[in-house]
């Protein structure tokens, strides 16, 4: 396995140092237990640490990915893995104005509520069936949830289930993680089963200065 994205992020400041502490934990994590309890830790000072600390690109750019694949500002999206709501805020930036958020972290989710971006938050685990109607949203997007120690490739299904026919999905998946993890073996059967088909997928970094060790990817609901 190659090494972890957060060792091409250099600190320069005790303020970057604090963060890229934790962007390391976070990479290393395990367990579910161990999620939570770095979310929790996390929750007040995310923002802070992955946009000041870290200057983190990902939310922004796969906002503005979905934006050129969803003309309709209107449509209703769910934000999987939504955390804090950056994605959240970009999304807003681009005129879309009904956004549900979904994460397993109960302070993470405390956090995104008080900044009154989304329609209603979902607290619930990826690792499981989703106790959401099929075809319930018009688009998803996803961002920096398909990483280390996090989810896996099976959530790609059921995040599926959850869109309408013709509507798309944008995510970004860690290069590391996707031939390791099966990523790409999951969305060969998702296009082998007629579920979804794999649009776009562009290699771009996470983090400013940093090497392009992401995918941001657009799948289109069957």
């Amino acid at each position: 396995m190659s090494a972890p994205e957060y060792e091409s992020v250099k600190p320069t400041s005790l303020d970057e140092a604090s963060s890229a502490d934790l962007l390391k934990r976070a990479y290393g994590l395990e367990t579910q237990t161990q999620a939570r309890e770095l979310y929790r830790d996390w929750a007040t000072t995310y923002d802070m640490h992955l946009q000041s600390g870290l200057h983190y690109r990902a939310p922004q750019r796969i906002a503005e990915i979905l934006a050129e694949v969803l003309e309709d500002r209107s449509r209703l999206i769910l934000d999987v893995g939504c955390g804090t709501g950056l994605v959240a805020e970009y999304l807003a930036h681009h005129g879309f104005n009904a956004c549900d958020g979904l994460d397993f972290s109960p302070e993470m989710l405390e956090v995104a509520e008080q900044k009154g971006i989304y329609q209603s938050l979902i607290e619930a685990d990826l690792e499981k069936p989703l106790e959401i109607a099929e075809g319930s949203y018009d688009a998803a997007i996803c961002c920096g949830t398909f990483t280390h120690g996090h989810v896996g490739p099976q959530a790609l299904t059921e995040i599926c289930r959850l869109l309408k026919p013709g509507t798309p999905f944008a995510c970004t998946i860690h290069n590391h993680l996707w031939e390791e993890a099966g990523f790409s073996l999951e969305i060969e059967r998702l296009e082998a089963c007629g579920i979804a088909t794999l649009e776009s997928v562009n290699e771009e970094p996470y983090f400013d200065g940093a090497p392009a060790d992401g995918k941001y990817c657009v799948l289109r609901r069957h």
